[in-house]
């Protein structure tokens, strides 16, 4: 599957992405203080955010393999946990190398983005942040040893077919 593929899937992301901002920019403020409203505001956009978090981290694995020269397979279904396929056997150590440092970098980046300019006493920016951390968190615990294994011992690399297909 070529990039034409994932056009489907850039549409549904910056589609969730705009709702994303137009929601945190007409009603963040609303999840500032406490009661009813002031919750389910900070939570629904903090979880919206998230969402937009985690697949900013899997666009950025995407854009990094293909400035590597990678070929990445597309789910089949538009709802599915992973935004890609990569085939280690058909890579090498530098394409892997580098679509692994592409989703580092826009978790990084989301980060930055979240401590700079949103304000911290909003309850939506403070679930945002909790979500971030767990995304660092489960980025670290899942990601980074299949990175290392790739950076010393790229051949013994298991060959995981994560879409399932």
């Amino acid at each position: 599957m070529g990039k034409a593929a994932f056009k489907r899937f850039a549409v549904r992301d910056l589609a969730l992405l705009l709702g994303t901002l137009v929601g945190w920019m007409a009603f963040a403020r609303l999840s500032v203080g406490e009661g009813m409203v002031a919750n389910a505001t900070g939570v629904a956009l903090g979880l919206a955010g998230g969402v937009c978090a985690w697949l900013a981290h899997e666009w950025g694995h995407v854009l990094a393999a293909w400035m590597a020269g990678s070929k990445l397979r597309a789910p089949r279904k538009l709802v599915s946990v992973y935004l890609f396929g990569f085939d280690i056997k058909t890579h090498s150590r530098a394409q892997f190398v580098t679509m692994a440092l592409g989703g580092f970098a826009a978790t990084a980046a989301v980060f930055a983005f979240v401590h700079l300019y949103l304000p911290q006493d909003w309850l939506a920016t403070r679930v945002l942040h909790g979500l971030l951390l767990v995304e660092i968190a489960v980025t670290v615990a899942l990601e980074v040893p299949g990175l290392l294994l790739g950076i010393f011992a790229y051949e013994r690399l298991p060959s995981v077919d994560v879409l399932g297909e």
